[in-house]
Order: structure tokens, then sequence, then C-alpha cells
């Protein structure tokens, strides 16, 4: 193994732990008793965040997309109105899901963000806003937690509403997988130096340790206290990434 693939590899091994953490938030949480209300609460918090790239669009774009299903231009380009086409087709499966199981109407700019959630958006922003590519990229990596809870969902099994959900995010997780992890090929072609190495080690390990507790507060604290400082300390089997390195 090259230089560079060992940095890679050292940049993986640190979002590894906290991605299988992702993973085990979801498996205790449906192997415990839970509630309608619960699986309603954790739906609807999916949707938001898969909404998010349509309301960070100005007004008039949202009005666009809304009326012709696509964006002309974007600040970002191409791949940003691909990512917004796709992301809002994912919070549609999950509104179509909510309504036929729950009764419930889901909108695309309806707010359900809560407070670790909002402190993941803002540690992501200051990384973007104070760094540079490097940082974007090393970010951009973090983006799904490795798949990981795409994945466990679309292989739970039980009754009727299990099916369902493992039926949608089947189809999200073989779109969404792939984004974040292939980002390590941009982060590796920005970083020139050890440190630039060490800056994205970092931002990885922040930020998805930032994600468990994301994930732990959507489906509610399965997970307790000492069980997340055991993940922290790599006390679990780490998720492989999902792309060839």
């Amino acid at each position: 193994m090259n230089t560079k693939r060992r940095e890679m590899a050292a940049v993986v091994a640190e979002a590894a732990p906290y991605w299988a953490g992702e993973a085990e938030v979801v498996r205790t949480y449906f192997h415990r008793p839970r509630t309608r209300t619960q699986d309603l609460f954790w739906l609807q918090a999916q949707a938001y965040k898969e909404a998010r790239p349509f309301r960070d669009l100005p007004q008039e774009r949202q009005e666009e997309f809304l009326h012709t299903g696509t964006v002309r231009t974007s600040l970002h380009g191409t791949d940003t109105v691909q990512k917004i086409a796709q992301e809002t087709g994912h919070f549609r499966l999950l509104a179509d899901l909510i309504a036929d199981c729950f009764g419930v109407t889901v909108g695309l700019t309806d707010e359900v963000l809560l407070p670790q959630d909002r402190r993941l958006q803002e540690l992501r922003a200051a990384f973007r806003a104070h760094g540079g590519a490097l940082e974007q990229a090393a970010v951009a990596f973090t983006e799904g937690g490795g798949g990981a809870m795409f994945q466990v969902l679309s292989q739970i099994e039980g009754g009727e509403l299990e099916r369902k959900i493992a039926a949608v995010f089947t189809i999200i997780a073989q779109e969404e997988i792939p984004h974040g992890p292939m980002e390590i090929h941009a982060l590796a072609h920005r970083a020139n130096s050890e440190e630039d190495w060490e800056r994205a080690r970092l931002i990885v390990r922040v930020v998805s340790r930032q994600r468990l507790s994301m994930r732990n507060e959507m489906f509610g604290f399965p997970l307790d206290p000492a069980r997340v400082q055991e993940i922290e300390k790599g006390h679990i089997q780490p998720w492989p990434l999902p792309i060839p390195l």
C-alpha cells in the first residue's frame, strides 16, 4: 500500500467506528419495544434531512423546482442540481410512506430540526466556511455515515410497516450509499501534506462523532451515554467502506 492509500485508509478508520455506531443505533431501536409515534418521529426527521438541499435553494429556485421538477442553474453546478433532484426524490418516497402508514402529510418545507442535528449542520458549515477544498471534501466524505443506517434499514424484517420501510430504504440506499464515501478520492486529490491529512482526520472524526449523536437522538436515544463513550473509544467492529479504496 503506497503512502496516499495508507493516508486514505487512516481517514476511513476515523469514521468507521462511528458508522458502525449509527448502524447499532438503528438495530437497537428495532430490537426494543417501540410505538407508532416513535416510528413517525424518526421518519419525519429523516424526511426533513432529505429535503435540506431543496430548502437551501433561494425561494425562486424552490418555486422553479416545484413547477418543473428541476433547477436550470445552481451556484454550485450540475452536480448540485442532480443531488437536489435525487434527495427530493428520497423525500417523496418517505413522505408517501408516512402518508400511507400514518395518514400524516409531510411537506418539503416542514421543519423537524433536532438539537443534535442542528449542531451537526453548524459543525459542517463552520468547517466549510473557514476552510477550502480540503475541508469541503472532508465534510462531504462524512455525509450519509458510510451508508450504515440506510443499509440496516433496507434489511429490517417484521410486519407491514417494517417491510415498507425496508422497501423504501432499499431504493434510497442504492443511490445514497456511494455519495459520501466516494469523496475519499476527492480528499486524496486535495491533501498535499501530512498537515492536510491530519486536518482531514480531525474533521472526519469530529463530524462523525456528532453524526452518531444526531442518529441516537433521531431514534430516541436507544444507546445510553456509556455505550456511546465505548464506541468513541473504538469498542465496536468498524463499518466497512462501501466502495473500493
